[in-house]
């Protein structure tokens, strides 16, 4: 198993909507030149954002080509000023808060707590069945019941040692 893909570790892709600024930038116009744009039909999210790809398709059908100054056809997102890359990281962020309130990313850390203390509950019920299975091995077999539990206790200890020394990847998975 990869831990990576368990705990979403991933390159995610670039922000797919900017703000009017960070939309200006990208297309080489000024701020204002955009809202002229939202005025006569480019497209806005209703979070009052712009969808790159639909908004550069907008502005490639719309805008004559000697009013643009940037290139429509850039291969990514280049933002070029820190708003622009503020803009794009708050995106980016706001999408993997989404993620997780919809449970399709999971907190590193609190997984690392329930699987440890899962780890502990399950050894302390180990050791803790050495005693409550001791007296009746014992009496089955008529043993000494020190000798049993001193046996078990052992063996289950050496057991526990050996679970906690296995690689992840040795531990069978479906």
């Amino acid at each position: 198993m990869h831990g990576s893909s368990l705990f979403g570790d991933h390159t995610p892709p670039p922000a797919d909507t900017l703000s009017k600024k960070g939309f200006a930038e990208l297309i080489g116009v000024s701020p204002g030149r955009v809202s002229q744009l939202i005025a006569a039909g480019l497209p806005v999210e209703p979070n009052g954002r712009i969808h790159v790809a639909r908004g550069k398709a907008w502005v490639a059908e719309n805008v004559d080509p000697n009013r643009r100054r940037a290139s429509l056809d850039a291969p990514s997102l280049a933002p070029i000023s820190a708003r622009a890359v503020r803009d794009a990281a708050e995106a980016e962020i706001a999408r993997l808060k989404a993620e997780r309130m919809g449970r399709q990313l999971i907190d590193r850390a609190a997984t690392l707590r329930t699987i440890e203390a899962r780890a502990r509950f399950e050894r302390d019920a180990w050791l803790g069945w050495v005693n409550r299975a001791a007296p009746e091995i014992a009496s089955t077999v008529g043993a000494d019941l020190a000798a049993v539990v001193g046996v078990l206790d052992r063996l289950v200890r050496a057991q526990l040692v050996t679970i906690a020394d296995m690689p992840l990847e040795d531990i069978p998975h479906d």
